[in-house]
C-alpha cells in the first residue's frame, strides 16, 4: 500500500518526489508491492523520506488513474446504487472494512514494519508463492474449462482480508487481492478490475485524511511543489501500469511477477547479509 513514505517527516528535494512518485505510480497496481519497493529505494538509494505532501500526493494519484481507467464502471456502480440496484457498491465497500479496520487499529505497529527491511525481505517471497499457487490454480480451472464464479459477499469480504494484510511493506496489495480472487474462481481481468476498484474508497479516504493533516497548518511552496509533481508523476506512471496490466493478463500469467518477487527477495537478502 501507500504508507511507506509516510515515516519521513523532513521536506523532500523535488527529484526525490518524482522518483518516488514514478517509483509508486510503477508499482502500485502490479503485483508487486508498492510500499515495498518505496521502504527499499529509501534504504538503497539513500533518499530522503517523502512527508506528508508526498504520501497526499500518491494517495491522490493513485485514485486519478484508477478512475481514469474505470471511470464508466464507477459511473454504473453509481448508477446502479441510486435505482436500488446496490450490489456492487456494496460488495466494493464490504471488501473495503477490513484494511480500513485494521490499518486503523494497527497503524503503530504497522509503521515499525516499515521500517524492517528484513520483514519486507520475507513478504516479497510470500506474495510470490502465493502469485505462483493462484496461477497454478487458474491454469487447472482453464484446462478442466469450468466456467468463472460471480463474486459473493463472503469472497468480497475474504479479498478484503487479503488487502488488509498488504499494509504490510513487502505485502503487494494488487498481487494479494488478484490472487485470492483467482482462488475464489475469478477471471482474470475482473480479479484485477475489482482488485482497483475497491481501494479506491481506502484512496479517497486516506487522501481526505493526510490532506487535513498536511493542511492543518500553512503549507510551505517545497511541499506544494511536491504535491503537484508527485500528483502529476503518480497518476500518469498508474494509468501506464493498469493499462500494461490489464493487457498482459489477458494473454499472460501471474508467474512472471512470482519469479520477479522471489529475485528481488533474494537482491534485498544479499544487501542485508553484506
Amino acid at each position: 500500500m501507500l504508507q511507506a513514505a509516510e515515516l519521513g517527516a523532513s521536506a523532500p528535494g523535488l527529484l526525490d518526489v518524482t522518483l518516488l512518485a514514478v517509483l509508486q505510480g510503477l508499482t502500485e497496481f502490479l503485483p508487486v508491492s508498492s510500499s515495498g519497493h518505496l521502504v527499499l529505494a529509501e534504504h538503497l538509494l539513500g533518499l530522503q523520506e517523502g512527508g506528508l505532501a508526498l504520501v497526499v500526493a500518491l494517495h491522490v494519484g493513485s485514485l486519478i488513474s484508477v478512475l481514469a481507467i474505470y471511470h464508466r464502471d464507477v459511473l454504473a456502480m453509481l448508477r446502479d446504487l441510486l435505482a436500488g440496484r446496490p450490489r456492487m457498491a456494496l460488495l466494493v465497500l464490504l471488501a473495503s472494512v477490513p484494511a480500513a479496520v485494521v490499518g486503523i487499529l494497527f497503524e503503530d505497529w504497522f509503521e515499525e514494519r516499515f521500517a524492517d527491511s528484513r520483514s519486507t525481505a520475507w513478504e516479497l517471497i510470500a506474495t510470490g508463492v502465493m502469485l505462483g499457487v493462484a496461477e497454478v490454480l487458474r491454469r487447472r480451472r482453464g484446462t478442466v474449462e469450468r466456467p468463472y464464479k460471480p463474486l459473493s459477499a463472503a469472497g468480497a469480504l475474504l479479498i478484503g482480508a487479503a488487502q488488509a494484510v498488504a499494509i504490510l511493506p513487502g505485502i503487494s496489495r494488487s498481487g494479494a487481492t488478484i490472487s485470492t480472487s483467482l482462488a475464489l474462481g475469478q477471471h482474470p481481468v475482473e480479479a484485477a478490475r475489482f482488485s482497483f476498484l475497491m481501494a479506491s474508497p481506502l484512496m479517497l479516504g486516506a487522501g481526505i485524511k493526510k490532506s487535513l493533516d498536511l493542511f492543518a497548518e500553512p503549507v510551505s511552496s517545497a511541499e506544494m511543489t511536491a504535491l503537484v509533481v508527485g500528483v502529476a508523476t503518480s497518476a500518469i506512471a498508474g494509468w501506464v501500469v493498469i493499462r500494461f496490466l490489464l493487457n498482459f493478463l489477458r494473454r499472460r500469467g501471474l508467474q512472471w511477477f512470482a519469479y520477479y518477487r522471489i529475485a528481488l527477495a533474494a537482491v534485498v537478502a544479499a544487501f542485508l547479509l553484506r
